[in-house]
C-alpha cells in the first residue's frame, strides 16, 4: 500500500512541476512587456539611484487598474524568488517593517 502512495506522489509532483514550468518564463514576459524594467532601469541610472516601490513603479507606468500596485508586487516577487531582482524592505522609526519592499 505504501508503494502505490509513493507513486502517487511522484505522479502529483511530476503534474506540479509540469503545470508551474511556465510560470517564471510568462512572469517575465509581462515584466518586459509592462515596461517594468524599464522604469527600474531609469530609475536607477545615475549617481543617485534609487529603489521603487510598485506603487511608484505603477504610477511612472500611468497605470489605470487601482490593483496594479499589488499585481507588479506579485510578478517582482516571483522574479526576486528566482533571484533575477533584489528587493530590500523598508523599516519605520521604530525599526518595524513598514510594509513597504523597494525593488
Amino acid at each position: 500500500m505504501s508503494s502505490s502512495c509513493g507513486l502517487e506522489e511522484e505522479a502529483c509532483l511530476s503534474a506540479w512541476q509540469l503545470a508551474s514550468a511556465a510560470v517564471l518564463p510568462m512572469g517575465l514576459r509581462a515584466v518586459i512587456e509592462l515596461g517594468i524594467l524599464e522604469v527600474m532601469a531609469e530609475a536607477s541610472k545615475g549617481a543617485g539611484s534609487t529603489m521603487l516601490t510598485s506603487g511608484e513603479i505603477a504610477a511612472r507606468l500611468c497605470a489605470k487598474n487601482p490593483d496594479a500596485p499589488a499585481l507588479i508586487e506579485r510578478l517582482l516577487r516571483l522574479l526576486a524568488s528566482y533571484s533575477i531582482l533584489t528587493c530590500s524592505a523598508t523599516t519605520n522609526t521604530n525599526r518595524n517593517h513598514d510594509g513597504r519592499i523597494h525593488w
